[in-house]
């Protein structure tokens, strides 16, 4: 929560192995790619296995609060998430929620 902790981002786009990346070994990201760079069920599954087998190595326990987008679907057998959805038509604006 101080921001000491930093989470290596997820970058989707449209082709896997564009003609400008041809010399990039690696990088700094989780790259992956689908026809219209959007956010798929497999591409949500993945980053939260791979937080859910680091966490489980650091023996926490994290709630991640996700949006109603439909990729954004229960995924089982994770062991240290817990997937909390928010309502639908809710923006994630605090005050849309009655906090201050």
């Amino acid at each position: 929560m101080d921001g000491s902790e930093k989470v290596i981002p997820l970058v989707i786009v449209k082709i896997l192995k564009p003609r400008c990346m041809k010399n990039c070994k690696s990088l700094p990201i989780f790259y992956d790619a689908n026809s219209k760079a959007w956010m798929a069920t497999d591409i949500w599954e993945k980053p939260l296995r791979r937080w859910d087998l680091n966490f489980s190595k650091q023996k926490r326990k994290v709630v991640l609060i996700a949006d109603n987008c439909t990729a954004h679907r229960t995924v089982d057998g994770l062991k240290q998430i817990e997937l909390v959805f928010w309502s639908p038509n809710n923006t994630l604006q605090p005050l849309d929620q009655g906090m201050i």
